[in-house]
């Protein structure tokens, strides 16, 4: 028989949240302090070879939302926003859900990655504009106009996409091309972590 919720139960903090919180400021202070030292020292679009030529630090501002896709208005640009918090307000809850029901640790890690990478870029995003002036010129207020700071780049290998490919055929394609930054990996890292235990919690439940 399945488990009654008990909101008031289990969405309770407790004690037990302090070192996911411990985590998660760890990792935006990590975070930020990357963004800032490049900001501060590199010029927008220069870089330096960290490894050979595939591992390298490149500013880039990035003033649209995932893998640069610009906003298409400001409407649009406040809901996706808003959205982002949202998703991030979710996030926390269910870590604070699953500490109440004493979940797998790989999955509280995992879900406190994803809220701290989902953190790290709204900070950007929301503040960025004001705190370190780096919103476009066009926009009138700076408030939730910040660029997010993107870093690191792995350009690994190039290939030519044969004719019949779907999509950019006959083109030279650059793998990996986006710049991303800790945030990004940090969210990265976190879903993988919270998919992989809760693809393998399904799986003991259904055996």
């Amino acid at each position: 028989m399945p488990q009654k919720i008990n909101l008031k139960e289990d969405l309770k903090i407790d004690k037990r949240i302090i070192k996911y919180l411990w985590v998660i400021l760890i990792l935006l202070f990590i975070d930020q302090t990357i963004k800032l030292i490049v900001y501060k020292n590199f010029a927008l679009h220069e870089e330096t070879k960290i490894i050979s030529d595939w591992f390298r630090i490149r500013l880039e501002l990035n003033d649209g939302i995932a893998f640069a896709n610009p906003f298409i208005n400001e409407t649009d640009r406040y809901f996706k926003i808003s959205t982002k918090i949202l998703l991030s307000i979710v996030l926390f809850i269910c870590l604070i859900f699953f500490i109440n029901k004493r979940g797998p640790k790989i999955l509280l890690y995992g879900l406190a990655l994803c809220f701290a990478g989902s953190i790290g870029n709204l900070i950007d995003r929301v503040f960025h504009g004001v705190l370190l002036s780096n919103s476009l010129d066009i926009y009138s207020t700076k408030w939730f106009h910040g660029c997010v700071i993107d870093m690191f780049y792995l350009p690994l290998f190039e290939i030519k996409l044969p004719n019949w490919f779907p999509f950019r055929a006959g083109e030279n394609y650059l793998f990996f091309e986006p710049v991303f930054n800790f945030s990004d990996l940090v969210l990265l890292t976190g879903a993988v972590m919270a998919f992989v235990e809760l693809v393998k919690t399904g799986k003991k439940k259904q055996g």
